[in-house]
Formats: structure tokens, sequence, C-alpha cells
């Protein structure tokens, strides 16, 4: 099995240990994160540095890395961490859960996690690091951009466009042919019937204007 670097340690990077595990194709060398939880352990693994060691990993022969953490309201945070891992000259794999289904025409970038029961339909297309979480429905001919997150149970029907760092909340529903910005956050359960434009907020009815990050 090839060699595997995580970066962070918290929830979801337990959900995607798992699907390692399962897939059966890389082996977790351990963790980075965070100076102080160094020599911490999920199962078996150990947080073994930090980000700032990626390049001394790399030239051990580990090669893949993967991003462990979470969305956490913005993109941004993922985006920094994959400029980092590209520029210490890790290939970043799609970890799909074998319990997902993913159409065989769907196109997809790299760095791309699809948690257990997800389902992304024909004709879509995946950016860059996105997370498509447990159960979430992504049908046909949709398009998400770079570091969004499909969260868990959400449901994007055909042909919605999703921008750049956007949350889909959990169990959110975007209608059909709908285009959802970049730098948007869609509470969870929101049902989403017209277009919302790019760094809004949207919850159920209320819509507002995001703070800068």
């Amino acid at each position: 099995m090839e060699e595997i670097l995580l970066l962070g340690t918290g929830g979801h990077a337990h959900s995607v240990a798992d699907c390692i595990e399962q897939g059966g194709k890389y082996h977790i060398s351990g963790f980075l994160d965070l100076e102080e939880k160094k020599g911490l352990r999920y199962k078996e693994y150990e947080v073994i540095g930090t980000d700032d060691d990626l390049e001394k990993f790399f030239k051990t022969g580990i090669q893949n890395a993967f991003v462990t953490l979470g969305y956490m309201g913005k993109g941004t945070v993922r985006e920094a961490l994959y400029d980092k891992i590209k520029k210490s000259g890790y290939r970043l794999p799609n970890i799909i859960d074998p319990a997902a289904a993913v159409a065989l025409d769907v196109k997809m970038g790299e760095g791309i996690f699809v948690g257990k029961q997800a389902v992304i339909n024909a004709g879509t297309q995946i950016g860059d690091m996105c997370i498509i979480n447990s159960a979430a429905v992504v049908e046909h001919d949709c398009m998400v951009g770079r570091y969004s997150h499909v969260a868990v149970g959400s449901v994007l029907c055909g042909g919605v466009h999703v921008g750049e760092r956007t949350l889909i909340g959990a169990g959110a529903v975007v209608i059909q042919e709908v285009a959802v910005g970049e730098n948007v956050l869609i509470g969870a359960g929101t049902v989403v019937t017209r277009a919302v434009p790019d760094g809004m907020i949207k919850y159920g009815r209320v819509e507002r204007k995001r703070n800068r990050e």
C-alpha cells in the first residue's frame, strides 16, 4: 500500500481515516496538526508533526497527502493547506468511500472527499478539495466549485452550479438549475429556490451579506 499523510485530527479526519482503511489502497503514515497536538493518537495513528514538516516527510518517500480538516465555515484554510501540499510536491488523491455511488462520467479534481452513501450523478463536475459528505446527493449535470462543502444529507438537484469556497449546510436543498455563488453559506435545512449571489449567508428565508474573512 502507498503511504499517505493526513492534515488535521478533528471529527472529519475520523471519517476520512475510515474510508482510507476500507479502501485498502493507502496506509496512514500519521497526522500533521498543531505543535501542541504532537504525540496525540487516533486509533494507532499518531500526530507526527505540523504542516511545516511537509517537505521533511516528502523526502522520506511519502508522496500522498490529504486535508482532513473540515470546512469550518470557510474554505480559505483548506485552500491554504492545499497550496502548501502542492508546493511540497505531494499528490492529493481523491478519497471515495466504498459505499458512495459516483457515475462513470463524473469529472473530479484532486483532494476530494466523498462520504458514505453519497451520490454524484452523471454529467457532474467536482472541483479540487471539495467535500461531498455522507448521504449528500449531487444530481446530474451539477458543477461544484473548488474548496466547497456539500454537507451531510443535503441535495443539489439537477443542473445546480455552486461557486468556490461555499458551504451547502446539512439537509439543505438547492432546486434544479439554481446558481449559488462563491463564498456563500447556506444554512442547515434551507431550501434554495432562486440564485444566491456571492458572499451571502442564507438561512431559511433570511439572506444577508457575510462579514469579510
